[in-house]
């Protein structure tokens, strides 16, 4: 007698990874110094209400990146938390993929132009199987919005204020250069040209003129303007 026996495929156990931690590295892609840096910022991301779980894979056992994920997040709970973020990076048949689950909390640090990027730069790096690089801007990307670097308020300061302070000394500069050479210029008006002497100088003003009479007392040296 033959017994023909037939199993489904939903029956069958299919395995999946457990979850070490915020990051789950199951394709040993990250240095350990990548990981150290990425947990750093993971814990600190947390510490701000923005959860980040990721999952790098070599294995897919459903062959679809997004039943793989929804099975994931099912299993370690992900789903059930308000404030946790899912971000798979896994190898398929025909490349890599990437999947990301953000919540509002998280989506609204980012401008939609700088959401649209983001999304764009990770299936980029997917796609030509960057995976650590991608992992990383992935990460980074979110912990500089979450903690814009501060600007230095006394450069700032200098630079606000070393603009004015150049046009001022500048200005100043000029401003003694002319004046140096209008003194220049009125002194040598007032020297005679023959001998070097200062000029008496005298003005006439009436109904029947106006002129300025300049003797040397020196030389004999006149002239009128």
């Amino acid at each position: 007698m033959s017994f023909i026996i037939l199993v489904s495929l939903s029956s069958l156990s299919i395995s999946l990874p457990d979850q070490i931690g915020q990051l789950n590295d199951y394709a040993n892609i990250l240095t350990m110094e990548d990981q150290r840096n990425l947990k750093e910022k993971l814990t600190q991301l947390k510490d701000k209400k923005i959860g980040l779980t990721l999952l790098i894979s070599t294995r897919d056992p459903y062959l679809n990146p997004d039943i793989f994920a929804s099975k994931i997040r099912a299993k370690w709970g992900i789903q059930e938390e308000p404030n946790e973020n899912f971000l798979l990076f896994v190898r398929e048949q025909d490349g890599w993929a990437v999947r990301t689950f953000f919540t509002v909390t998280l989506l609204n640090l980012f401008s939609a132009e700088d959401l649209k990027n983001y999304q764009a730069t990770l299936k980029k790096k997917a796609g030509s199987g960057e995976i650590r690089t991608g992992t990383l801007y992935a990460v980074n990307s979110i912990y500089r919005k979450a903690f814009p670097p501060k600007k230095d308020t006394n450069q700032s300061s200098k630079e606000a204020g070393g603009v004015p302070l150049i046009y001022v000394i500048i200005s100043g500069i000029a401003a003694t250069v002319l004046l140096l050479a209008i003194l220049v210029r009125w002194e040598a008006m007032r020297r005679c040209p023959r001998c070097g002497s200062r000029l008496k100088i005298s003005r006439i003003h009436n109904k029947f003129t106006d002129e300025t009479i300049k003797n040397c007392p020196e030389c004999g040296y006149s002239e009128t303007e």
